[in-house]
C-alpha cells in the first residue's frame, strides 16, 4: 500500500487496516501543520465522502496494492470553499422558491413540497457551515452588522420565517404559505447572499 499527502509519500503503519484507521486515528500526524483534508483518492476513485462518515470509512478495507492520495488545503481555502458553496446554494434556493410557489399556486402541493423539502434540508447544512466558520475565524455573529442588524438577528429572522412556513404547511393554508415563501423567505435569502458576500470580502477570501 502507498499513501501520498500532497504528492509526498508517507510511511505506512502496520496497524492500518481500514480508512478509518487513517482518517480517524493517525490523520493529525500525517497532515502538514495547519492543513486540512480537501480530497481523498483511493486507486483513482474519489473517496472524499469518508471525511464525514466514520462508518463508511470502516467499511473500506485496505489492501497491499492500494494507492491512496490525500490532497490538503489551508484554513483560508476551506473558508473560501464553504462561503462559495453557501452562495451557490442560496442562488439555487431562490430559483427553487419561485418553482415551489408556482407549484403550490397551481395545486401541485406534493410536487412543490418535494422540491422545497430538499432546500430546507440545505438550510440545516448552511447553519452547520456557519457554525464552523465562526469556530475557525473566532467570529461572534452578534458583533457583525449587516443592514443595521447583527448577523445573529438575521438568523433569528430566518428561524421565524421557517417556523411560519411549518405552521402554515401544517394548517394547509396554501395561500398564506405561498405569500410567506415569496414575500418573506425570498427577500431573506437575498439578505443572506449579501451577508456571505460581505463575509467573503472582509475575511479577504478572494
Amino acid at each position: 500500500m502507498q499513501l501520498f499527502v500532497d504528492d509526498n509519500q508517507v510511511q505506512i503503519l502496520p496497524e492500518w487496516e481500514t480508512m478509518n484507521d487513517i482518517l480517524y486515528g493517525s490523520i493529525k500526524d500525517i497532515l502538514p501543520e495547519g492543513r486540512l483534508i480537501k480530497k481523498i483518492d483511493v486507486n483513482g476513485n474519489d473517496y472524499s465522502e469518508l471525511m464525514a462518515d466514520s462508518d463508511k470509512s470502516k467499511a473500506v478495507i485496505l489492501s497491499e496494492g492500494d494507492k491512496i492520495k490525500i490532497k490538503t488545503m489551508s484554513h483560508e481555502e476551506m473558508l473560501d470553499g464553504s462561503i462559495n458553496s453557501v452562495i451557490l446554494f442560496f442562488n439555487e434556493f431562490k430559483k427553487g422558491i419561485d418553482k415551489t410557489a408556482d407549484s403550490i399556486r397551481w395545486g401541485n402541493y406534493s410536487g412543490g413540497f418535494t422540491d422545497f423539502a430538499g432546500y430546507l434540508t440545505g438550510l440545516s447544512v448552511f447553519i452547520q457551515i456557519m457554525d464552523k466558520i465562526a469556530q475557525f475565524t473566532k467570529l461572534d455573529y452578534h458583533n457583525i452588522i449587516y443592514k443595521g442588524k447583527s448577523v445573529q438577528a438575521h438568523f433569528s429572522d430566518l428561524e421565524k420565517i421557517l417556523s411560519s412556513i411549518m405552521t402554515t404547511q401544517k394548517d394547509a393554508d396554501y395561500t398564506l404559505l405561498t405569500d410567506i415563501i415569496e414575500f418573506e423567505l425570498k427577500p431573506n435569502i437575498d439578505i443572506w447572499l449579501g451577508i456571505m458576500e460581505e463575509m467573503k470580502k472582509n475575511l479577504k477570501l478572494q
